[in-house]
């Protein structure tokens, strides 16, 4: 790794770390005001946030160009046996728990009242919608290349001699990623980061990013399912 890729590679885990979760707190405060006042403020925080997602892809494509042939140790890789067996259950799963909830108008109501504590970051509009879908299938991609791929990579190399056991390493990822989620207290810090541990569990056994982008994206793009435009006018009332 050259000089530049070692000093942005040290940049972004410091990001990661440090910074992420106070930017992010502050992001999401300024568009929970901006909310009432502004009604195209949802669409301007998905689109910031699909801009904002994306530029940590630039950045590990810059640290990672040089030395392309690593790029299966961050997670970009097809999966082994272990990991389509995992990605097929994880889709059957998702597909199983769509099926019954259609099949079942009472657990439909719960899920959606379930929903009403993030209400304010679920779209009301056509628009919205598509572009809640593209930030979904943002966060998919890019949260698991930066929280699981490039940070457990950073970790494996820089602190080998501390920290090489994967379950620690899933560990510590899992904190991290809670920590991005600060903005939605105690409980949306243990709940992302009990998720991000599993990913990095997921990613360990299937030797890929793939299952677990695959099940984050759709475990988004659920809520456009389970949260329709009528959901929102009733918010607005």
């Amino acid at each position: 790794m050259n000089l530049l890729s070692y000093f942005l590679s040290l940049m972004l885990a410091a990001y990661t770390v440090l910074v992420e979760p106070i930017a992010r707190t502050n992001f999401y405060r300024n568009f929970k005001r901006q909310l009432n006042a502004d009604r195209g403020a949802r669409l301007l925080f998905y689109r910031t946030q699909v801009l904002w997602e994306w530029s940590w892809v630039v950045v590990i494509v810059v640290i990672f160009l040089p030395k392309a042939e690593q790029l299966p140790l961050i997670g970009l890789a097809l999966p082994n046996t272990i990991g389509w067996i995992i990605l097929a259950a994880l889709l059957i799963g998702i597909g199983l728990s769509i099926f019954l909830l259609r099949r079942n108008p009472r657990a439909m109501e719960n899920m959606r009242h379930n929903l009403e504590a993030s209400s304010y970051l679920l779209p009301s509009t056509p628009l919205e919608r598509r572009w809640y879908a593209i930030a979904a299938v943002t966060a998919g991609i890019c949260e698991e290349l930066l929280y699981r791929g490039y940070f457990i990579y950073f970790l494996r190399t820089n602190f080998s001699a501390f920290i090489n056991d994967f379950i620690i390493l899933s560990i510590i990822s899992g904190v991290v990623y809670g920590l991005s989620r600060a903005y939605q207290g105690m409980r949306g810090i243990s709940q992302t980061a009990l998720t991000g541990f599993s990913f990095a569990i997921i990613l360990f056994l299937g030797g890929s990013l793939l299952p677990a982008m695959a099940f984050h994206i759709l475990a988004e793009l659920r809520n456009l399912y389970l949260w329709h435009p009528e959901d929102g006018k009733k918010r607005a009332k």
